[in-house]
């Protein structure tokens, strides 16, 4: 069994307030785009918000799927709270965790880190400019929980940081990923309202 999780609980301070999964992209709320890239790989979708009043926003563009909803109980730790909930509601071996500002998903993409990430703990992108993309990435659950909770114990807030903690993480070139992105769009991260796409 597969699952995917969507980080949707940011505060959207850098994109002036406002809902940020549901500003438009491509014509449709970006946390859509996200949801259609992976639902044709996963058995369930598990979407990370704050509250159940986030909840209730993001709610009437996933009604037709698999979904479920997990929600942060540690505060002030970034994303790595969303993460850890998400990974304890979702029950598949492999999880793909992708953030919900990300509207150009490669749905190629996912399923080769997916394959990539057999037998492994985790495979991660390199995308762009060398940089690594743990919230474009595929995981084996347990390891993973193991690690976010350990960096959460050792006051670490960064993403990347349950990374050094695993034993077998695969990392995955971005000319390989070229192969079925050429542009590498999948990596597209709208942090910022003129960042979306049209």
């Amino acid at each position: 069994m597969r699952s995917g999780i969507i980080l949707a609980g940011g505060r959207s301070t850098r994109f002036g307030g406002g809902e940020k999964s549901l500003k438009p992209g491509n014509g449709r709320p970006m946390i859509f785009h996200v949801r259609e890239a992976i639902k044709p790989l996963v058995d369930e979708i598990v979407v990370s918000v704050r509250d159940e009043q986030q909840r209730d926003r993001v709610f009437p563009y996933l009604i037709d799927g698999n979904n479920a909803f997990a929600y942060d109980e540690l505060r002030d730790i970034g994303p790595l709270a969303g993460v850890l909930q998400s990974l304890k509601a979702a029950r598949g071996e492999y999880v793909v965790i992708v953030a919900c500002d990300m509207p150009m998903v490669n749905t190629h993409v996912i399923e080769l880190l997916f394959e990539k990430a057999k037998g492994h703990d985790a495979a991660v992108p390199v995308g762009r400019d060398g940089f690594i993309e743990p919230l474009h990435a595929v995981y084996r659950r347990e390891p993973m929980i193991r690690a976010v909770e350990e960096s959460v114990a050792k006051g670490e807030r960064r993403i990347a940081a349950p990374l050094k903690l695993m034993k077998d993480v695969v990392y995955v070139p971005a000319e390989e990923i070229k192969r079925v992105d050429p542009e590498l769009k999948t990596f597209l991260n709208v942090n910022r309202a003129e960042d979306l796409p049209e």
